[in-house]
């Protein structure tokens, strides 16, 4: 009883005073430019849930410490050595001159070129995207390197890996699909030992679909290169093959 009547008097003794509404002050970390627009989600095929990817940005820049990141992992996966993973690709890739870059960076900088006319001068350089190249290029510049792959990936103009010595095109188009496309494509990839569109184990050669070769006459139409055959047959296709093996000395 007499608690009740305590707490009453402190409560009749408050009412009178102002009421203050104590904010937390707005202190937040500045992030690096690199470290922004890392939030990504990934979905549980189980559940079909989203869940983020635990980079712990969002723990580390609370104002008010009110966020816990929960790094178990109820599929208990073992974790990725990333490091190795990094210098496996890069030891993939062979030896990269990086002398070709530094004119490339120098000149966004100075000039501010978009990330897309960056990656196509170092295409030209290189012929393809080295993954060494992107890491200096966002190292020196700022731009996350996810943010780089993003750009990289998006368009099919873009490679990532070194590209083969030879290519070979298949038209797709209506004409040449309705000569008999599908059939030399097939060929194609049973004479390179290829499930589908690629390049071959030894980089040797790599088949590609096209939309339109620009030749709807004599249909189908194969492009070796920058040499074009028309109503190209499955046998034709194989012998294409062949041919350009041993003009590589390859058997």
């Amino acid at each position: 009883m007499l608690g009740i009547l305590k707490a009453l008097r402190t409560t009749v003794s408050h009412l009178p005073r102002k009421s203050l509404t104590v904010q937390y002050p707005e202190v937040r970390e500045e992030l690096p430019e690199r470290s922004r627009g890392l939030f990504k989600v990934v979905v549980d095929v189980t559940s079909d849930e989203a869940r983020c990817r635990a980079c712990t940005l969002c723990e580390t820049n609370c104002p008010v410490q009110v966020i816990r990141v929960d790094y178990r992992d109820k599929y208990h996966l073992p974790a990725l050595d990333q490091a190795s993973l990094a210098r496996d690709r890069l030891a993939e890739q062979g030896a990269v001159d990086l002398s070709l870059l530094r004119p490339i960076i120098d000149d966004h900088l100075e000039s501010g070129t978009g990330l897309a006319a960056v990656l196509q001068r170092i295409q030209d350089a290189y012929r393809y995207l080295p993954r060494v190249a992107l890491q200096r290029l966002s190292l020196e510049t700022g731009v996350s390197l996810s943010q780089i792959y993003g750009t990289a990936s998006f368009s099919d103009r873009f490679r990532l890996a070194p590209p083969a010595a030879h290519v070979i095109s298949v038209c797709r188009g209506t004409t040449c699909y309705a000569a008999g496309a599908p059939l030399v494509a097939q060929a194609l990839r049973e004479a390179l030992g290829i499930d589908a569109d690629g390049t071959t184990a030894d980089g040797l050669v790599a088949l590609r679909s096209v939309d339109c070769l620009g030749v709807c006459g004599p249909a189908p139409v194969v492009r070796v290169d920058d040499r074009v055959h028309v109503a190209v047959t499955p046998e034709r296709a194989h012998a294409l093959v062949r041919e350009l093996r041993a003009a590589e000395g390859v058997t």
